[in-house]
């Protein structure tokens, strides 16, 4: 792995693993069902939409696709997710829809009030201002338009549990998580209004736990084959961590959703 390749949180080698994990397109859990309950009662049809931490193009395309968004920006700060993220909208026939853009760390390169809904999956959990994250998405988002992501949260607790902190020093992708109470009250000071929350570790504990016994049984061969065997038997460490992580409820995978007030200026 060359240097440059260290500095990326998803290098190819990594993606590939995560893709035979969660489904061809995407990084995080859930496929285009998490996609679908995280935008559940949400019109995005014939909207323009903007993704941040985009990927490699998997909710995208569900957007744009399956609920039918006008438009959907992509931006990413990592340029090979960027690279294979339009292959596979290209795959998908959905490059008149979807555009993916390499973008750099920091405020948005988008005017005020250029999008209806601005979305995000497992990405926000990477940035360590999130009280300037929220104020970008306040700015860029219509008046009455809709904030809709799902991230990785902590519990109140989780510095004083050993399985959660077992789990965030095993892994190599740098986490700066928050609480709800945290989350709720950067996002209502960003000037969003209706803030809620909706806890999903119940789900993803057992989810976790089911996804260690296919990783060592029906999806070893494959990814034996990516990841060798040292790269093999650290992502069952790892994966085994992750578990347990969200068993002890340190780890709490959230979704959120906040408007920006029509009084907002």
């Amino acid at each position: 792995m060359t240097r440059r390749e260290q500095e990326l949180g998803y290098p190819d080698e990594f993606a590939d693993r995560l893709e035979l994990i969660w489904g061809a397109g995407f990084l995080s859990p859930g496929g285009p069902e998490e996609i679908r309950r995280i935008l559940r009662n949400t019109d995005v049809q014939g909207k323009k939409v903007l993704e941040i931490g985009c990927g490699i193009a998997g909710p995208a395309i569900v957007i744009a696709g399956e609920f039918e968004a006008e438009q959907v920006i992509g931006v990413d700060i990592e340029p090979q997710l960027i690279e294979r993220g339009k292959s596979n909208v290209t795959a998908a026939g959905l490059q008149d829809k979807i555009q993916l853009q390499l973008v750099e760390p920091g405020p948005l390169p988008f005017v005020e009030a250029s999008f209806d809904v601005v979305f995000s999956k497992d990405a926000i959990v990477h940035i360590e201002d999130k009280l300037a994250l929220y104020r970008e998405v306040f700015r860029v988002l219509k008046v009455g338009g809709a904030f809709i992501a799902g991230d990785w949260f902590a519990s109140q607790n989780a510095d004083e549990l050993p399985e959660f902190q077992q789990y965030r020093d095993l892994s190599h992708l740098v986490f700066s998580m928050q609480t709800g109470p945290q989350a709720q009250a950067l996002i209502r000071n960003a000037g969003f209004e209706d803030v809620r929350l909706n806890d999903r570790n119940a789900w993803y504990a057992k989810f976790a736990r089911n996804l260690v016994e296919r990783i060592e049984g029906p999806l070893r061969d494959q990814l034996f084959e990516v990841c060798g065997q040292e790269g093999y038997e650290r992502l069952v460490k790892v994966s085994h961590a992750n578990a347990g992580a969200a068993e002890c409820g340190g780890l709490r995978p959230v979704h959120i959703r906040a408007t920006k007030p029509v009084s907002a200026s």
